[in-house]
């Protein structure tokens, strides 16, 4: 009976020992999933930013060639710029020669371009659309008509997106209206316009993801008769 204890005792665990090991496979298992976890958050962090950092590329281009391309129409400027009260979000409306026709890549001509925007149902923040109107005379003296070339979304996700608006001395405006009787604004189009973009940081809200860009007008002004630099 002895030498069966004493067999039982050789080849079995202590509770101690069971402890032992229950409590080193728990820390190698937590080690390995927090490893995993931080991985994973990482690889979706990067994710996040890298969609992020790529809406905002394609929406300042769009942006920089829509407004690069703002023409006059009968010697006068179409530039509207308005705000949508308390939520820090800006409307614009121009003339340009940046006409998109995804039916037809030919076709070209002035277009009323609008920017505007509407309030994700699907996620946090705001989607960016432009809207594309194409005007086309069709005899001399008969009015013009629109052509009406639906609209698109730039971007999603927003916090913020305001502009400043600069004239060919360099001042700086919080708006801009051509119908306006302001001297610097009437029938006139910006020296420069300052873009400034704010997408929703889903780790941080007080943190989003900022973006600034300047775009120049050529056209305005040499029309202006001055340059600004």
């Amino acid at each position: 009976m002895l030498l069966t204890m004493r067999i039982s005792k050789k080849n079995g665990f202590t509770l101690i020992e069971i402890l032992v090991a229950i409590f080193i496979l728990t820390t190698v298992l937590s080690t390995v999933y927090a490893a995993y976890t931080g991985t994973f958050r990482i690889v979706k962090d990067t994710r996040c930013s890298n969609d992020i950092y790529s809406m905002a590329r394609t929406a300042i281009s769009r942006m920089t060639k829509d407004i690069e391309s703002v023409c006059s129409r009968k010697g006068s400027f179409r530039f509207v710029s308005g705000k949508i009260e308390n939520e820090g979000f800006m409307d614009l409306s121009f003339l340009s020669t940046a006409h998109l026709n995804f039916d037809d890549e030919r076709s070209s001509g002035i277009a009323v371009i609008n920017y505007f925007f509407v309030e994700d149902d699907e996620k946090e923040g705001w989607i960016l659309k432009r809207k594309d109107e194409l005007y086309m005379d069709k005899t001399e003296g008969i009015e013009e008509e629109v052509s009406m070339n639906g609209e698109y979304i730039l971007c999603k996700g927003l916090q913020l997106l305001t502009y400043k608006f600069y004239d060919s001395k360099g001042e700086e405006y919080d708006s801009w209206d051509s119908e306006s009787d302001l001297k610097t604004q009437e029938d006139s189009a910006p020296s420069v316009v300052s873009i400034h973009m704010d997408f929703i940081n889903p780790d941080n809200r007080d943190r989003p993801y900022k973006f600034m860009t300047k775009v120049f007008l050529p056209v305005a002004n040499w029309s202006s008769g001055e340059l600004v630099e």
